[in-house]
């Protein structure tokens, strides 16, 4: 069975820098993971998920695809393969939404997610949250330490050991300080496009999807992956991991996903 070519679509704020979580080293020959917090700022989300459409065409113009969100990247990975579904036509094209947000309008999460507050400037104050960005860029530069205390002093299953280890940790500031340098524009980008997007593009992924959740996160909370499991036309399976919570999904999904 031919291997499937892999695109792996990272968190925001986050980078490639995550696949250092999976068990085993990705084959480059078979590997597509753009930095999206540094690549084409300068296009918006629509014209650049379509450059990203274009180079995922280029890189692996024939073989079966399989693209992997994680957080975030789950959303672009979605809004991707609408596009390569009408593109690629006739190849295998599999999606893994890995610790997924769904709509908001799907539900009253906000209150209840940890970054909650973000996505609440992000749809009713955008330029409260690029402001708030802009902060917490200074600190990712200044005193990451700071900034990832504040992030993971309330991390929550398996996440709270992970969070406790060095080379967990390090990854992290380095992609928290890469992702909000610059006006974290990549960043911006994605999630002012995220909160405005709404719950008719499901219908349009229609690419068979696995959906791996953590039913401790806290993130993404396990009600968004039922939304999702809900109106997504082509679930193949549905993934649940008892204790495990954000990063922890991400590297129990990568240890399936990245092939031997």
């Amino acid at each position: 069975m031919t291997t499937p070519n892999l695109v792996y679509f990272h968190g925001q704020p986050g980078s490639p820098a995550e696949l250092t979580l999976a068990a085993r080293r990705p084959d480059p020959m078979t590997l597509f993971a753009p930095d999206r917090g540094s690549d084409r700022t300068d296009l918006a989300f629509d014209a650049y998920i379509d450059h990203l459409t274009d180079e995922i065409m280029r890189r692996f113009p024939s073989g079966p695809l399989r693209l992997a969100g994680f957080s975030m990247g789950a959303f672009v990975a979605m809004e991707v393969s609408i596009r390569l579904t009408g593109r690629a036509l006739g190849r295998d094209l599999t999606l893994d939404l890995i610790s997924p947000p769904a709509p908001l309008e799907t539900g009253n999460y906000l209150p209840r997610m940890a970054g909650g507050v973000v996505f609440n400037l992000a749809r009713t104050a955008p330029w409260a949250f690029g402001f708030m960005t802009t902060l917490q860029g200074r600190l990712a530069a200044a005193a990451p330490q700071v900034l990832y205390g504040q992030l993971f002093s309330k991390a929550a299953g398996a996440d709270r050991d992970l969070a406790a280890t060095a080379g967990f940790e390090e990854m992290i500031m380095d992609l928290l300080e890469s992702s909000l340098r610059d006006g974290a524009r990549g960043y911006r980008r994605e999630i002012l496009a995220f909160v405005r997007s709404g719950e008719g593009r499901l219908a349009k992924v229609t690419a068979p999807v696995t959906l791996w959740q953590g039913m401790a996160d806290t993130w993404t909370p396990p009600d968004m992956a039922d939304a999702l499991a809900a109106r997504l036309p082509n679930l193949r399976a549905d993934r649940r991991f008892p204790g495990l919570s954000h990063y922890s999904t991400l590297k129990a999904a990568l240890a399936e996903i990245v092939p031997a």
